[in-house]
């Protein structure tokens, strides 16, 4: 039996949950595989591929690279698996966490001049290397400033060119494929109908593109039939997963949901 869930983060990210019982959780819903793709950073990688062994899970080293198609103008994620160095994936992914915490603070200022009271310490606490915007709603629902997590001050302060609606500069996603590449690993384009960035594929595949994410909650029939004629034409493998936030997602997912079709066996091949 293989179902794989090959798209989960947690704690070390911008999950509410930590790996020992995101991985209680695989196990009682019989996933087999799994990768932990926390964003931009390979931090316990290889403890949370030891730590799946006590569940008996087969785990593999991953990441999320969050980057961008400067031709197109569109959001990129690639995903990385498999990696056995780290030097490059860090390089590019050190500096992106480094530009989202920055960006987190000048979030929390704006909140703080708006009347709210989020102390950047408390804020901290709640994360890991890097504070994420749902860190910060978490600490306004937590203290009762916010109602619900996604509620009113998601919606009007950081969307929807609220105060708190700006974003940060991203890699390349070619370079980002590259960087996975050169730590060793393999290179998947995550979640294209989301971000509706199939043009980008032929050139991620000149960079050394290696798979396709097939099974996403975003995902249409239309979306995966457009994924599947992708893949036949580059001789990509397809993925897939929950895309796992715990309660810091909106649309919850459950671990297992969107299995990776057998070809993702490759992710695992020889690592």
């Amino acid at each position: 039996m293989y179902l794989a869930d090959l798209h989960v983060h947690s704690s070390v990210s911008d999950c509410s949950m930590d790996a020992e019982n995101i991985l209680k959780e695989a196990e009682k819903a019989g996933i087999t595989h799994l990768a932990f793709t926390d964003h931009d950073t390979t931090e316990q990688a290889w403890e949370h591929v030891e730590l799946a062994k006590e569940y008996g899970i087969r785990a593999v080293t991953g990441v999320e690279m969050s980057a961008y198609d400067y031709r197109k103008d569109r959001k990129v994620h690639i995903l990385g698996y498999g990696y056995t160095k780290t030097k490059y994936i860090e390089q590019i992914g050190g500096e992106t966490l480094r530009k989202r915490n920055e960006n987190c603070l000048k979030q929390i200022a704006i909140l703080n001049e708006l009347g709210y009271r989020v102390p950047v310490e408390e804020v901290e606490k709640l994360a890991g290397r890097c504070i994420y915007k749902q860190h910060i709603l978490d600490y306004l629902l937590k203290t009762g400033q916010s109602k619900t997590l996604f509620g009113d001050i998601y919606k009007n302060i950081f969307k929807n060119g609220g105060p708190c609606d700006f974003d940060i500069e991203y890699p390349d996603a070619e370079d980002c494929v590259r960087a996975i590449k050169a730590d060793g690993g393999l290179a998947v384009l995550a979640h294209p109908g989301q971000m509706g960035n199939y043009s980008a594929i032929h050139r991620l595949v000149e960079a050394g593109l290696d798979g396709i994410e097939y099974n996403h909650p975003s995902h249409s029939a239309a979306d995966r039939k457009r994924v599947e004629e992708y893949a036949k034409s580059y001789s990509l493998f397809l993925t897939g997963g929950s895309d796992f936030h715990g309660r810091y997602e909106k649309t919850q997912s459950s671990l297992g949901e969107y299995p990776a079709p057998e070809s993702s066996l490759a992710v695992f091949e020889n690592r």
